[in-house]
């Protein structure tokens, strides 16, 4: 009986591959890449599967479990390093937005400080000390966007 089953699984196994690979020839470029993750989720879901008809897919349950307990501790503890935002890659969407720091003009610096193009030096003064506070380097901001905060402030006070 076993034998039977598992001669399924492979046939079945075989079937997909032969499928894929088929499908993979006919796609562009683009379609290959949003073709290789449904692919992948799929075939977890198989696999998974059929771990589960073998009766061989207790330790995920446990692998689970595990992943359930480490994420709730990691999110807990995530606000306190935010170094881990930099070994990670995780930027702001501010960051990715490149700024000329040698042209910024009046109106680009009072964008960047949320503050009117004619402010008064205590309005560009407080703005600026509100963003700093937020968004330091020390605290795991980026060093680009505290340097586009300060040539905003030093444009604006001319």
């Amino acid at each position: 009986m076993d034998c039977v089953f598992y001669s399924i699984l492979i046939i079945a196994a075989i079937i997909f591959v032969i499928y894929v690979h088929k499908r993979w020839k006919q796609l562009s470029l683009e379609e290959q890449k949003d073709f290789s993750k449904k692919i992948a989720i799929w075939g977890g879901v198989g696999l998974v599967l059929g771990l589960v008809a073998m009766g061989r897919a207790h330790w995920i349950t446990g692998l689970l479990a595990g992943l359930v307990a480490i994420a709730a501790r990691a999110s807990q503890l995530a606000p306190y390093f935010p170094i881990l935002k930099k070994l990670f890659g995780q930027t702001s969407n501010a960051s990715s937005q490149e700024v000329d720091l040698n042209n910024m003009g009046r109106q680009q610096a009072a964008d960047i400080l949320g503050v009117e193009i004619n402010a008064s030096d205590e309005e560009v003064r407080m703005a600026h000390k509100k963003l700093m506070q937020k968004i330091h380097p020390d605290r795991g901001g980026s060093e680009l966007l505290a340097k586009q905060i300060n040539t905003a402030k030093d444009v604006l006070m001319k």
